[in-house]
């Protein structure tokens, strides 16, 4: 089976037409997806039995202001599905798709992968995602790599073979680490920055 990662303006702009499935994550905010909502059932031709609708935050430690984290129950319900996907179409195309393409997604079609190429694979695994990532704006969601990890029994090794390759997800787990030593002052710090009143512009 082959994974693509896209970004939720991707698929609304029908880059996922044709797929066999499709895993639409989005943040638990309240917002307006009737585009979205629209390009989903588009893609999968209105069988909603193919499309997987996951809510949860871009966070990588267990608890961030009012921000709801990826769980091990996510990740179960996301690696299921696509099973069930491959069980039934071996060849077929399951796109993964985020806000913006580069850290839930990214790291949900990473566990998909791995999950797929088996033990002992996980540099095949990460070489397989970063093939899509023309770009370099991959960032893979740090937690969601370590729950990965755990539920597939990698002991780390798929981490490792990440943080080998793809300096952006070093960055990523490393600033989340930095957070995870005081996550109530950065995310008050955060608060009051995006409460700051903007210049206008003369």
């Amino acid at each position: 089976m082959r994974v693509r990662v896209l970004s939720r303006a991707a698929v609304e702009a029908g880059a996922a037409e044709g797929v066999d499935a499709i895993i639409s994550i989005r943040s638990t905010a309240l917002e307006r997806c009737e585009d979205l909502e629209l390009a989903v059932q588009q893609a999968v031709l209105g069988d909603m039995q193919a499309a997987l609708v996951q809510r949860f935050d871009d966070i990588g430690i267990l608890a961030y202001g009012p921000y709801r984290r990826p769980t091990m129950e996510d990740l179960a319900i996301a690696l299921d599905f696509a099973r069930a996907v491959r069980d039934r179409i071996p060849e077929g195309v399951l796109a993964v798709h985020c806000q913006h393409g580069v850290s839930r997604s990214a790291a949900v079609a990473l566990a998909i992968i791995a999950d797929e190429a088996g033990p002992g694979a996980e540099a095949n695994a990460v070489a397989a995602l970063l093939r899509q990532d023309d770009d370099a704006r991959m960032q893979p969601n740090p937690l969601i790599v370590s729950l990965a990890d755990a539920a597939l029994f990698r002991y780390g090794h798929l981490g490792a073979a990440l943080a080998a390759v793809c300096a952006r997800y070093v960055a990523w787990r490393d600033y989340w680490r930095d957070i995870a030593l005081d996550p109530g002052a950065y995310w008050e710090q955060a608060r009051r920055v995006r409460l700051r009143p903007r210049r206008r512009e003369v």
